[in-house]
């Protein structure tokens, strides 16, 4: 079987997940021949091995000569499967591929300017989309229903697919992310050192968390918050630290590829966001150990429960506090949280796991598409 992975996008979520599978995958004894067509800086920013990498850059849904570029691409490498891994590339692909191949669509998310429409509680919850965030919902909704398959990796957002984009449910399937097995475990005796990992765009939450830790902090010189991550509120966030009692307690470590490293030096981790799918940053840090607090939104309640974690409300301040209080005080309480997490990953969402569901859902594909003959319906 030969596989292309078609990506736009050097960072985030996508990216990692594909450069994850692609090194999962092609590591395989007679495993699939595995092909990345991607921007040359994923290589860097993901630690995709450029052995994988055909370059192209696709800079935007009207750059005509990377399309051509990545037509070409498939014409030379003819490819069993086309797995798109974000918006623009399911674009691409459902434009140029034509019909010699199961063309598959992973919807990573909703965006935040239509978030309104999927999320579930806290600030952006039944905010009706402006113009922009409707005609971005028609735009993926039209490539969802041209692509062979679109992949979902949460239950929340396959149920959104089918009832808000109209998706048809025999062309939808649902495949968890995975995150590949840590060497690191952590053992506790306390919790001091909080971390998150993202983009500091707006759906992050990054600024409600900074105020959180500094009012936690004022009075207590032991504890952290490392902010592993870069983007728009980053100035925001650094702007409360400077102006607030213990800001100095916050560090900011800015945009990193070695994010295992970087959540090594913490204690627990806390992601706030108020719009997520099935994030790969909390699936990171549960498969290191750490306690985890997250919010109750989009998939993140199909990865982390009570058993094994702590779930605060979106956009919640008081809580969000509380849950990192409770850590603090109770360290046998992070440290059995911490280890169920670890095993929750490793029985459920591990990357080897997530590559045999893809695997199986590409030979389901091939088996019913008779050779060359792949409709969109197949799936």
């Amino acid at each position: 079987m030969r596989v292309v992975f078609l990506l736009t996008q050097d960072r985030g979520g996508p990216a990692f997940l594909t450069a994850g599978l692609a090194r999962e995958l092609a590591s395989r004894p007679g495993g699939p021949e595995v092909h990345v067509l991607g921007p040359a800086s994923v290589v860097a920013s993901t630690g995709l091995p450029s052995s994988l990498l055909r370059p192209v850059d696709v800079r935007s849904k009207l750059d005509a000569r990377a399309f051509s570029a990545v037509a070409k691409w498939l014409k030379n490498l003819a490819p069993d499967i086309i797995h798109a891994q974000d918006h623009r590339a399911g674009l691409v692909a459902s434009l140029v591929a034509g019909r010699r191949s199961p063309v598959l669509l992973t919807f990573h998310g909703v965006p935040d300017s239509a978030a309104g429409r999927w999320v579930q509680g806290g600030p952006l919850h039944g905010r009706w989309p402006g113009i922009s965030g409707r005609s971005r919902l028609m735009a993926e909704a039209l490539v969802a229903r041209r692509v062979t398959c679109t992949v979902a990796p949460s239950q929340a957002i396959a149920s959104f697919l089918r009832r808000d984009l109209r998706v048809p449910a025999n062309r939808l399937r649902v495949v968890h992310n995975g995150v590949a097995a840590s060497h690191r475990s952590k053992e506790y005796k306390r919790v001091r050192t909080f971390a998150t990992v993202g983009s500091f765009a707006p759906c992050k939450a990054t600024p409600l968390l900074v105020e959180a830790f500094v009012a936690l902090a004022a009075n207590r010189t032991d504890l952290r918050l490392r902010m592993i991550g870069d983007g728009g509120d980053r100035r925001r966030c650094e702007n409360i630290a400077r102006l607030a009692p213990g800001g100095d307690q916050v560090e900011f470590a800015g945009y990193r590829t070695d994010v295992d490293a970087q959540l090594g030096h913490a204690d627990a981790f806390v992601l706030p966001s108020v719009n997520e799918n099935l994030p790969l940053a909390l699936l990171q840090a549960m498969a290191l150990g750490l306690p985890c607090i997250a919010t109750s939104v989009g998939g993140v309640r199909e990865v982390l429960d009570a058993d094994c974690g702590v779930i605060v409300p979106p956009g919640d301040i008081h809580s969000l506090r509380a849950a990192m209080e409770r850590l603090i005080s109770e360290p046998d309480l992070a440290a059995r949280l911490g280890q169920a997490a670890r095993r929750r990953v490793e029985e459920r969402f591990s990357l080897a796991r997530c590559a045999d569901s893809h695997l199986g859902l590409w030979s389901e594909l091939l088996g019913m598409s008779a050779g060359d003959n792949v409709t969109a319906g197949a799936c």
